[in-house]
């Protein structure tokens, strides 16, 4: 099994990469609105990028459940920025804390 900064990692990357393609999205729906021709292929271009970011946003929701203190089961180990991004792992749990090894893989708890 992987490690919590492993899962801290991926679950930053896709977050990343689901809010990425909502933005482009957002760009080519205005990008759209602007140009006489072509209104298929951005519109199928909004569409995959809109699935893309959902599935991004469905795999990063998943890699949320084993991000937590292994000794007190606090989910509060990631720090969040705006949108709820994370950008960083504590090793000392705020709540009890108990030092966290974020390298070893969860199922050694």
């Amino acid at each position: 099994m992987k490690s919590r900064r492993e899962y801290y990692e991926t679950r930053k990357i896709l977050m990343t990469g689901s809010r990425l393609c909502y933005s482009l999205s957002f760009l080519l729906f205005f990008v759209c609105m602007f140009i006489s021709k072509g209104f298929i292929t951005i519109a199928a271009l909004i569409s995959i990028l809109i699935l893309g970011g959902i599935l991004c946003s469905f795999y990063a929701h998943r890699q949320k459940e084993f991000l937590f203190c292994p000794k007190c089961g606090s989910k509060n180990i990631v720090k969040k920025a705006f949108f709820g991004m994370p950008y960083a792992i504590t090793e000392e749990c705020p709540d009890c804390h108990k030092k966290i090894d974020l390298d070893k893989p969860i199922d050694k708890d």
